[in-house]
């Protein structure tokens, strides 16, 4: 099989993840520079631990950069971190004020709490900076290269863990509301009722956006071994459950058919595996990638990669 099927859609979104050291951003890297022929592509990173830079052979930054050799592809490496301290520069304030005027927090004690760490709140500020770009219409596909499975199941989860923590401080916004209507007999849509309607709306286009099978495809990336197995049966549940269409699996790294004794060893004993993954996941569209003798880095040798993924 190949991912041919995939220059037939109109794809916005191709999110590619699978558990480390399995190529995922090689794979990634290539794919960008394939459907960069044909359409404006931007690739980025949210892995905490980036290698993208390395594939490309070119520095990346927090902000889309041109990669040379290629006419229609940018790259970024998205800091999740600075792009939630920016978050809390622009809208701090006004969480601050959820905070005192919905509880009996003291100034101190709500300063602490919005300084507390919102677990996944980082990395989907980091996702809400591309569906910002998604509305400027500025680029026509955007490849996630996403980090190890464990960072992608948060990924995953992050549109309703986000929801949940906007409903909290939407309660302690209503409490509020209802305290100062009672008293002054109207009601006042103030600058952080405005922030809360705004981040609804994020988390709503997120959720939507990454359940639409017209705009977006996860492609998980394993290899012929016992825990890549594992892995991807972990991540393809989550995909089934948060309803993220998947219909691709890449087998990477495969030893070749040849006369090495050795060769033949590692290949043996990772046809037991291939038959396992096609046999559990016998719905998706298989593809096997052969290991190749040298590292694939640099847009030519990404060119021969993309080759092998979109060849029958």
């Amino acid at each position: 099989m190949s991912l041919s099927d995939l220059t037939h859609k109109n794809l916005q979104f191709i999110l590619i993840g699978g558990k480390g050291g399995v190529g995922k951003t090689t794979i990634a890297s290539a794919l960008a520079v394939h459907f960069a022929k044909t359409r404006k592509t931007l690739i980025f990173t949210t892995d905490p631990a980036p290698s993208l830079a390395d594939s490309l052979e070119q520095k990346l930054s927090n902000e889309p950069v041109k990669i040379t050799g290629v006419a229609n592809l940018w790259a970024m490496e998205i800091d999740a971190k600075k792009v939630l301290e920016e978050f809390k520069k622009e809208y701090g304030e006004d969480i601050l004020d959820i905070l005192n005027q919905g509880t009996y927090l003291s100034d101190q004690e709500a300063g602490e709490m919005f300084e507390l760490d919102i677990p996944g709140l980082d990395e989907v500020m980091g996702l809400k900076k591309i569906t910002d770009f998604m509305d400027s219409k500025e680029y026509d596909l955007y490849l996630v290269d996403t980090a190890p499975t464990g960072h992608t199941l948060r990924l995953l989860a992050l549109p309703e863990l986000l929801d949940n923590w906007i409903k909290f401080l939407a309660s302690l916004r209503w409490k509020y509301h209802y305290m100062t209507e009672r008293f002054s007999g109207k009601k006042k849509i103030e600058k952080a009722d405005e922030f809360l309607l705004e981040m609804k709306k994020t988390v709503k286009k997120v959720r939507s956006l990454l359940q639409d099978p017209a705009k977006t495809e996860f492609i998980v990336v394993t290899i012929a071994e016992a825990m890549g197995v594992l892995e991807t049966e972990d991540l393809v549940k989550d995909l089934e459950k948060t309803r993220i269409p998947a219909s691709h699996i890449i087998i990477n790294n495969i030893f070749p058919e040849n006369k090495c004794d050795f060769c033949q060893s590692r290949r043996k004993n990772q046809e037991r595996y291939i038959n396992e993954i096609k046999k559990k996941f016998a719905n998706f569209n298989i593809s096997e990638i052969i290991l190749h003798p040298e590292e694939i880095r640099g847009i030519k040798n990404l060119k021969n990669l993309a080759g092998e993924l979109f060849s029958n």
